[in-house]
């Protein structure tokens, strides 16, 4: 029978763990097998401390992997969200066509049957008149029959228009996801649509301090890149809107309420566009404070997410609205002085 001794196994132990840990064990064992020598404390501590530092250090490492791998599954939603976005526009492009098809062919068959009903008219009205009756009830017949047709026509002309309007909106989706890909893939960004318009959101967490409203050096970096693309989409203004969560500011802060918070915020990032060399006769600023939210306030998560500033994309039409009644189409909030 073979006896494998203590001894014999120490090498094979000491290959699977950290040199610390071997350090320390080598530490002890020498106490052990020197009879009568006492190992110095201070040896015995500096290879427990690094031990100590071994395993603090690989948590920290675990941690950073579990982060990284939770924030390219944020990015993938994102993506996937803004895919299924498009899709739906997609869907109501197709359905719009088809109601459009219906109603052309509606009023194809109006205009035949008024035709038809035209030439009934010519020949009962020669009958009538050399009969001496009256045509008057063919007259009110052929007249319901025309208000009919304009209707119709009403109602494909306006059809028309809606088509027109989200085929430009689902355009105007699609160049702002592709001039701003890079910044979405870095998680700088986020593009959305909400009330029918395209949108940059910026958490408010990346550009400010909490309770402040002057933008720091990181979010001045965000905004230059921002800036940089903005300059580059013709033909277009830009509101911004400044979010809170609904938690009060604290007593005797500088801004009093949420509104001052968003309001005041909304116009720093217009003013860093303007430095950065985007058009002042381009840009608005709006405060919607707490009341616009797009997450819930019940945790901490859903707080974050409100915390943001949107850039909003206004067509001409858009923008001469939005000026109008100081407020962005589709939502409320109090405009910025």
């Amino acid at each position: 029978m073979r006896h494998t001794t203590m001894a014999g196994s120490i090498p094979a132990w000491f290959s699977r763990r950290s040199p610390a840990a071997a350090r320390l064990l080598a530490v002890g064992l020498l106490g052990l097998a020197t009879p009568g020598c006492l190992v110095r404390q201070e040896l015995y501590d500096q290879a427990r401390a690094e031990i100590r530092r071994e395993r603090e250090e690989g948590n920290k490492a675990r941690a950073e992997a579990q982060g990284a791998r939770a924030e390219a599954a944020q990015r993938s939603a994102q993506v996937a969200a803004l895919e299924a976005e498009l899709g739906r526009l997609e869907d109501d492009l197709r359905e719009r066509d088809l109601r459009l098809s219906e109603a052309t062919t509606a009023e194809a068959g109006l205009v035949r049957r008024l035709d038809e009903l035209a030439a009934m008219n010519e020949e009962l009205s020669a009958r009538l008149r050399s009969a001496g009756q009256s045509v008057g009830q063919l007259a009110n017949e052929r007249g319901s029959l025309s208000a009919e047709l304009a209707e119709a026509r009403a109602k494909v002309d306006e059809l028309r228009r809606q088509q027109a309007a989200a085929e430009a909106r689902a355009a105007r989706m699609r160049d702002l996801a592709s001039r701003f890909q890079a910044m979405v893939d870095g998680g700088k960004v986020r593009v959305a649509m909400r009330g029918g318009l395209p949108l940059i959101e910026i958490s408010s967490d990346a550009l400010f301090d909490a309770g402040r409203a002057e933008v720091k050096p990181a979010g001045r970096k965000v905004l230059a890149d921002i800036a940089g693309v903005l300059r580059t989409i013709p033909d277009h203004r830009f509101q911004v809107g400044g979010h809170t969560d609904d938690r009060k500011p604290r007593k005797n802060a500088k801004l009093a309420s949420n509104w001052d918070v968003a309001a005041a915020r909304a116009v720093a990032v217009v003013e860093a566009l303007v430095e950065r060399g985007v058009s002042p006769q381009r840009l608005s600023a709006a405060g919607y404070g707490e009341f616009a939210p797009v997450a819930s306030n019940a945790a901490e998560e859903g707080r974050a997410k409100n915390r943001r500033i949107e850039i909003v994309l206004l067509a001409d039409q858009e923008a001469e609205a939005a000026g109008k009644t100081g407020k962005a189409p589709g939502e409320a909030g109090a405009a910025a002085p």
